[in-house]
C-alpha cells in the first residue's frame, strides 16, 4: 500500500523519520511516499494518506481520489476540511488526533481556574509595582461548570474539576446522561442555562450550527462574575461581544486560546481588553503529544490492515 506523507518540505523530513519508525511492523506492506504539494498526491495516487491539514490536501480529498482510502490527519480540528467536503459523503475513511489532547486541556483549564480563583492577575500586577495588596482568595469547591462539547476533552475537563469537589454539567449534540456530567442539555438550551453556572469551557465543534453560538445574548446571560474559556475554535465566539462583558465587569474573567484570525493581530482590541487571558493556541501542545499522535496512528493502520473499526473517525456529515 502507498502511503503519502503529506506535510510541507520544511516538516517532511521529520514525519518521514517518526512515520517510518512507526510503520516498521508493517514494512513489507506498507510504502511511504513524500507528498508535499498537490501535484505530489496526483502524481502519487495513494491508497492512504498520512498528513497535516493543508490547502493542498484539502483540494486533493475535494476531488474525492478513486484509490484513496482512508486519510489520517495528525491534528484534532478539521473544520477546513468538513466544510471543503460538505455533506455528499466521501468513500474513504477520515481519522483524527481526537482524544489525545484531553488530559493536556484539562490540565490547562486547571490552570487558567486556578488564575482566576487566587488572584493571581492581580498578584502578578501587584508584584510589578512593588505593592503588598492582599485579597482573599476563592475554590473551586462547590463551583458549578457547564462544559460545552462533550467528548473526550470536556469529558477530562469535567472529571478534573469534579476531582477539585466542582460539578459539572454539559451541552452535546445528542442531550444524553453520560459520566462525568450531572446533566446534558442541547445546544438550543445554552442561552437559558446559561446563568447557572460559575464556568462556561468551550471544546465545541466548529459546524454552521456552532458558529458564534457565545454570542452577546449567552454573555449577557452569564451569570456575573463567572468565566468563560474557549480552547476550540476562535468562531465559536463574537470577540467583540466577549470584549463588552469583560469592560463592563459582569464576567470576572475569559480565557481565549483560540482566535477568528491565527496569529492574533497586534491591533487587535484583544490584547488589551481587561480580565483577559490570552494564550497563542497552545492548550494541547504538549511534549509527548507527537509519541501519543503517532501511537494512535500505528493502532489505526493495525485496524486498517485488520479491517477492523478505526479510532477517532471523523464523519463529514455531521461535521466532526
Amino acid at each position: 500500500m502507498n502511503v503519502g506523507v503529506s506535510f510541507p518540505e520544511d516538516r517532511m523530513q521529520y514525519w518521514m523519520r517518526r512515520l517510518k519508525e512507526t510503520f516498521s511492523p508493517f514494512s513489507g506492506s506498507v510504502s511511504l511516499v513524500p507528498c508535499a504539494d498537490l501535484a505530489a498526491l496526483e502524481s502519487v495516487n495513494p491508497e492512504i494518506v498520512v498528513g497535516q491539514e493543508s490547502s493542498d490536501l484539502i483540494r486533493y480529498l475535494s476531488s474525492r481520489p478513486p484509490a484513496l482510502r482512508w486519510v489520517q490527519f495528525l491534528s484534532a480540528g478539521l473544520d477546513k476540511t468538513l466544510q471543503a467536503l460538505g455533506e455528499g459523503g466521501v468513500a474513504f475513511k477520515i481519522t483524527n488526533m481526537r482524544g489525545i489532547h484531553s488530559s493536556a486541556m484539562a490540565e490547562y483549564f486547571l490552570a487558567v481556574a486556578l488564575y482566576f480563583e487566587k488572584n493571581l492577575d492581580h498578584f502578578v500586577a501587584a508584584q510589578g509595582a512593588r505593592e503588598w495588596s492582599r485579597l482573599p482568595l476563592a475554590q473551586m469547591r462547590r463551583k458549578r461548570l457547564l462544559v460545552c462539547g462533550a467528548g473526550a476533552i470536556g469529558q477530562g475537563v469535567a472529571a478534573a474539576f469534579c476531582a477539585m469537589g466542582g460539578r459539572a454539567d454539559a451541552v452535546a449534540r445528542t442531550p444524553e446522561a453520560r459520566e462525568p456530567f450531572g446533566e446534558t442539555f442541547s445546544l438550543s438550551a445554552l442561552e437559558n442555562i446559561a446563568g447557572e453556572y460559575d464556568y462556561i469551557f468551550c471544546a465545541l465543534p466548529l459546524t454552521e450550527e456552532t458558529r458564534q453560538a457565545f454570542n452577546a445574548r449567552v454573555f449577557r446571560a452569564m451569570r456575573k462574575g463567572a468565566i468563560f474559556v474557549n480552547i476550540a475554535r476562535g468562531d465559536l465566539v463574537d470577540e467583540q461581544a466577549l470584549i463588552e462583558v469583560l469592560k463592563t465587569g459582569h464576567l470576572r474573567g475569559a480565557a481565549l486560546d483560540v482566535f477568528t484570525i491565527e496569529p492574533l493581530p497586534a491591533g487587535s482590541p484583544l490584547w488589551s481588553t481587561p480580565r483577559l487571558l490570552i494564550t497563542p493556541h497552545v492548550s494541547g501542545l504538549f511534549a509527548e503529544g507527537h509519541d501519543l499522535g503517532l501511537d494512535l496512528v500505528f493502532r489505526n493502520m493495525s485496524a486498517f490492515i485488520e479491517k477492523r473499526p478505526l479510532e477517532s473517525e471523523v464523519f463529514p456529515d455531521r461535521g466532526y
